[in-house]
């Protein structure tokens, strides 16, 4: 009889060894009681605050080289761009031989004067002295045209910067007529004050708000932080170059014609304008005496049929000691933030919430629970 039972035992005991190695294996935790802590983050640039246009001043001239890139550093009086003055250097060689054919006409008129005048000819004479006077004042205004071209190419056959700043953008491209006062360049000039511009989307432009401060990180400046106050959130121009961004959370940016733009003001003499950054923005939803149940992202479900639901172990006492089995429980939930949701009604501080398994579950079924150190 004693052999019987202790055989009995042995064949439980190993039929449970084998049930359990069947059993889905999940890993469980208790809900908390506080407050979520959203997050912004992303990257942007920095820009000066003062940007000023480089204007062609004078000709109509196609561009013949551009000297300068977006991000160069510029001082006062270098070359930006270098214009193709080849056609009105053609024009200069043209009129110059047209003054040297008035010329000739002059000295021709000149020499007929002194003859009539040596042939007492008073009429005659009276007549070239007059044909003197118009050719002169046709050499002259000859001579001013062709210094006016030779001037415009000595004075605007390049053009330089009018200041020192960086280059933000490149209007002129070769080839292309620049008519005077059209802009070939923008420079950001130096200056103390300067603003970080990053992209962020709607549902997160809904968070932040101007006033509340954001850390921002420069990494070309021994990674230097900045705790600044956020500015403004605007809506982002459309005709603005748009960068990969990769502002989370939630994934990546996506570039949409309703983006907005995140402006802060940071001063620092190290700054230049052009340094990339990230930025981070971290706020506390309510204070402590507001908390709400809070259980982990990665055990909420949802389904058509029975919206959103949490998995819970329960437990009880079964011939070889505690048996856990699966428990389906719906919930009304609010809002959620990288980690965490909050809870409505559901659940309790002593349930205990499936967060992963290594198998399907369903409700009613029996599971083994993993405890942090990987043991049941």
């Amino acid at each position: 009889m004693v052999a019987f039972i202790l055989m009995m035992l042995v064949l439980t005991l190993f039929s449970n060894t084998i049930l359990e190695y069947s059993l889905p294996r999940v890993s469980a935790a208790s809900p908390t009681f506080g407050s979520l802590i959203f997050t912004v983050n992303g990257s942007g640039s920095v820009e000066a605050a003062e940007e000023v246009k480089v204007i062609s001043e004078n000709g109509a001239w196609p561009v013949k080289k551009v000297e300068v890139e977006v991000g160069d550093k510029v001082k006062k009086g270098q070359v930006i761009v270098r214009f193709d003055t080849s056609d009105t250097e053609e024009q200069i060689e043209t009129e110059h031989l047209n003054y040297e054919k008035q010329q000739i006409t002059l000295e021709k008129l000149q020499t007929s004067y002194k003859e009539a005048k040596q042939a007492a000819d008073d009429k005659l004479a009276a007549g070239f002295a007059r044909d003197i006077e118009s050719a002169k004042l046709d050499l002259d205004a000859q001579k001013r045209k062709v210094d006016r071209l030779r001037e415009e190419i000595s004075n605007y056959a390049v053009l330089t910067s009018s200041q020192e700043g960086v280059v933000s953008e490149v209007l002129a491209t070769v080839g292309a007529l620049v008519s005077p006062g059209t802009a070939v360049v923008n420079l950001q000039v130096a200056t103390t004050s300067f603003e970080f511009k990053a992209d962020v989307t709607n549902e997160q432009a809904k968070r932040l708000k101007a006033g509340d401060l954001v850390k921002i990180t420069i990494p070309s400046l021994d990674d230097a932080e900045f705790e600044v106050k956020i500015q403004s959130i605007q809506t982002k121009k459309l005709d603005q170059p748009e960068g990969p961004q990769n502002n989370t959370p939630g994934g990546g940016l996506q570039q949409t014609a309703d983006q907005k733009e995140m402006v802060a003001v940071i001063k620092d003499k190290r700054l230049e304008g052009g340094e990339a950054g990230d930025f981070e923005w971290t706020k506390e939803a309510g204070s402590e005496e507001d908390g709400k149940t809070l259980v982990p992202n990665s055990a909420i479900r949802e389904s058509n049929e029975d919206g959103k639901f949490v998995y819970l172990v329960s437990e009880r006492e079964g011939s070889l000691g505690k048996e856990y089995f699966i428990r389906k429980v719906k919930l009304t939930v609010e809002e959620s933030d990288a980690e965490y949701t909050v809870v409505k009604d559901g659940i309790g501080p002593s349930d205990r919430v499936v967060t992963s398994s290594n198998k399907p579950i369903e409700e009613g079924k029996r599971v083994l629970v993993s405890n942090g150190d990987g043991t049941e």
